[in-house]
């Protein structure tokens, strides 16, 4: 996946692996959903599942994978789409030469005049704590290992009207924010500032979710690409549409304030007693609140001692 000047570029997909996505059966398989303690979002099955060896290097010019590449990640695919059909089902399969451990997965949408994106990407490098190593990595190829969780990230991108066809394309981001980049000084290798994208996260998801509720490490409403996104937290091709039903109806209110909302964070971190936190939360209509009000993450001690937090959600009426 090539990020240029707010564009998303695909460049190649196989159609073996869209037709395994495309064939998959009807029903949902018995997983949770998870972050860990560095806040990486992970589904957690009964069944484990082995990710093979790929080779190490890639050539970042070379739009195509290897046919080595492609049948192991048909295979793998196929095991995955099973056991956590969901946030698969409904996708398309791209190829990304600059991170080949971490394939694209997306689904295209419309709504009246607007677009959407959503991207799915699991995450296939070894975490040697939830893994049980088959063969051990060498200077040329990654290791073959089991586990039973699935490192993945998820979104819904607001964009432009895209360029798409079967075998690739351009997708246009629909940047919302100007920069997320501030506080800028000095020149050369002795530039300083810092990233906003964190604190404007923060704010995003504060408008929206009920007084109270602590859904930390999940939000919701994200800064991410310089615009406005939703992390979906039911990945069925229902629960997303909703999410992104959602998202649609948020960017209509916010969308004029987001000017507001930048430069309030280029001098300070995000808190609830900011003005313009306190202007942008009435405009929220109550009920839209509401729909997380069944939230609820729950923080525990893995079989390794090491913190995690399980995400459970049903949308409310």
């Amino acid at each position: 996946m090539e990020k240029l000047l707010d564009v998303i570029s695909f460049k190649y997909s196989d159609p073996e692996i869209s037709e395994i996505i495309n064939t998959l059966p009807g029903k949902t398989s018995g997983y949770t959903f998870h972050f860990n303690q560095n806040e990486d979002a992970f589904l957690k099955s009964g069944t484990s599942f082995t990710v093979p060896s790929f080779a190490v290097h890639h050539n970042v010019n070379e739009v195509k994978p290897s046919d080595e590449y492609l049948i192991k990640m048909r295979e793998l695919v196929g095991s995955l789409s099973e056991i956590f059909p969901d946030p698969f089902r409904g996708t398309r399969y791209f190829f990304d030469p600059a991170e080949v451990l971490r394939p694209c997965f997306i689904q295209l949408f419309r709504i009246e005049e607007s677009h959407y994106l959503y991207l799915m990407r699991p995450d296939l490098n070894i975490r040697p704590a939830d893994s049980k190593v088959i063969q051990q990595a060498t200077n040329d190829l990654t290791a073959e290992f089991q586990t039973r969780k699935l490192y993945f990230e998820s979104m819904i991108i607001p964009i432009h009207k895209p360029s798409m066809n079967a075998n690739g394309g351009e997708i246009p981001i629909l940047r919302l924010f100007g920069s997320t980049w501030v506080g800028e000084t000095g020149a050369g290798y002795h530039i300083n500032g810092q990233w906003i994208d964190r604190e404007l996260t923060r704010m995003l998801s504060a408008l929206y979710l009920p007084e109270g509720i602590r859904t930390y490490p999940y939000y919701p409403l994200k800064c991410d690409f310089n615009t406005v996104t939703i992390a979906p937290a039911k990945l069925s091709v229902e629960g997303r549409k909703s999410f992104l039903g959602y998202l649609h109806k948020a960017l209509a209110v916010i969308e004029k304030y987001i000017p507001e909302i930048e430069e309030s964070m280029r001098t300070e971190k995000f808190s609830k007693d900011l003005a313009a936190y306190k202007n942008l939360r009435s405009k929220i209509p109550a009920q839209w609140t509401k729909i997380w009000s069944s939230l609820k993450i729950s923080p525990y001690l893995n079989e390794n001692d090491m913190k995690e937090y399980k995400l459970e959600f049903e949308f409310s009426s």
